[in-house]
């Protein structure tokens, strides 16, 4: 008999898709939120496949090194030597097994099965069942030095790096919380288009999706999708509102933005900090938004033109670099600079797996740049606003301190924002206030059940002396 041609139909789609996704994370280094959307937009997929095939990419991702430790325990083979599409099949099939509430252990075997025949042909499928099936039977027990950061789904050197900042238990509960899955996600309102965003809010769109405000900041919403894609509503596509953190909001909230002031935002991109800058000055203002690319411009630019703000000028600047023309210029300078990203392990949890020594160090040094160029273009008497969503103090409270003690910082001063805080988060509500750099600002996700953020505002000396 000839070898049976392999069909679509005989594997799981909401599977398939999820492991195309996990491939292109983790073999290809994409971004998962990227590459999820693109797969999980296939039509054959319902909003119970998508919900299912997310489960399965989160999943896998945050317990990522979990699931290595038990994979390397029951094969010989090393895992690097896999092939790429068995390494990521099993993968998958593992955290079903362990984790998901939806699929059988037999479920999970066979249909892994079924995607390695699919995708690679049928000369490994008994490896992968033999796996899968060992596996079933007995879940290696999790012990040695390694057991605590494993525990929570963290490489050990980034649990190692949060015991140094935060102590041991402090990391167990950063990873503990990235392992947690809200079925909410929080959505800012347009400032500028408030009567129609209300008026949406009562439509059954919005009301399907359990559209209600937070308790903090002002104009957050919290949605709950449900499998269906948020960027496909008619809110979104006429730019009522705007996926953004809490903790992301309180950049904008915490400028000091007014009317009719000349605002540079520079690492704009995509550009939800820019928007609700600009809203808050009720869309009066002389404001320019950068970003290093074109690629990055043109995404910033559409997120300018979904939210009808036109009036926020555009261009492609490299923020380690001076622009001469721009030198104290601007009443706001925005640096919302590049950074590790571990304030958003939670929502991106591959970043968790891509951190290292020697990217920590490149980014502290762009971000050094950034701080020193950005300086440049703040006018005397104007506030310089830096922000990250990490929880490295060294991209955080110590960068501050740094460029506060360097050439370009003698002529600023830290603002304490405590009292701006008050006035703006509830008051049963913790303020979020560093304890390395009184003054700034800073989100620890279990406590504040927000993105890890911090903040810290500069005002320059008017008479720069």
């Amino acid at each position: 008999m000839g070898k049976k041609p392999r069909s679509k139909r005989q594997v799981d789609k909401a599977r398939l898709q999820a492991v195309k996704v996990l491939y292109g994370v983790l073999e290809e280094h994409a971004f998962s939120n990227e590459s999820a959307a693109f797969h999980l937009a296939d039509p054959e997929l319902d909003a119970r496949d998508r919900a299912f095939a997310s489960a399965i990419i989160f999943g896998t991702l945050s317990n990522l090194p979990r699931i290595d430790y038990d994979l390397s325990m029951v094969s010989s083979r090393p895992i690097e030597k896999f092939d790429p599409w068995i390494r990521t099949i099993l993968r998958a099939g593992i955290w079903q097994l362990f984790y998901s509430y939806q699929a059988t252990k037999a479920a999970a075997c066979d249909e892994s099965v079924r995607l390695a025949r699919y995708l690679t042909g049928e000369k490994m499928t008994g490896f992968v069942n033999g796996i899968c099936r060992r596996l079933a039977r007995s879940r290696p027990t999790l012990e040695g030095p390694n057991a605590a950061a494993l525990k929570v789904g963290l490489p050990v050197f980034l649990f190692d790096q949060l015991s140094a900042w935060y102590g041991a238990d402090e990391a167990e509960a950063i990873g503990q919380w990235s392992l947690e899955s809200p079925e909410a996600i929080t959505i800012r309102a347009n400032l500028c288009q408030m009567d129609a965003f209300l008026n949406w809010s009562g439509r059954e769109e919005a009301i399907g999706m359990g559209l209600a405000p937070r308790t903090w900041p002002p104009h957050a919403y919290a949605l709950t999708p449900k499998g269906r894609s948020v960027s496909e509503t008619t809110g979104y596509k006429q730019g009522l509102y705007t996926l953004q953190s809490r903790a992301a909001m309180m950049v904008g909230a915490l400028s000091g933005v007014v009317e009719n002031e000349r605002v540079l935002d520079l690492c704009a991109s995509p550009g939800g900090k820019t928007g609700h800058v600009a809203e808050l000055a009720g869309c009066k203002l002389d404001m320019l938004a950068s970003d290093i690319t074109p690629e990055r411009v043109s995404l910033l630019e559409k997120t300018l033109e979904r939210l009808g703000h036109d009036f926020v000028k555009t261009a492609v600047h490299d923020a380690t670099v001076a622009n001469p023309t721009w030198r104290e210029s601007f009443d706001l300078v925005l640096c919302d600079v590049p950074c590790s990203g571990l304030g958003l392990i939670q929502k991106r949890p591959e970043i968790r797996l891509r951190v290292n020594a020697e990217s920590i160090e490149r980014l502290i040094g762009i971000q050094r740049d950034i701080l020193e160029h950005a300086a440049s273009a703040v006018a005397p008497g104007g506030r310089l606003l830096y922000s990250t969503c990490t929880l490295n103090p060294h991209e955080n409270e110590l960068q501050i301190e740094r460029f506060l003690a360097s050439e370009a910082g003698q002529t600023f001063e830290l603002e304490d924002l405590k009292a701006e805080l008050v006035e703006i988060l509830p008051g049963e509500i913790k303020l979020p206030m560093s304890e390395r750099l009184p003054g700034s600002v800073f989100f620890w996700p279990p406590r504040d059940q927000t993105d890890g953020f911090f903040i810290a505002r500069l005002r320059r000396r008017p008479d720069r002396a």
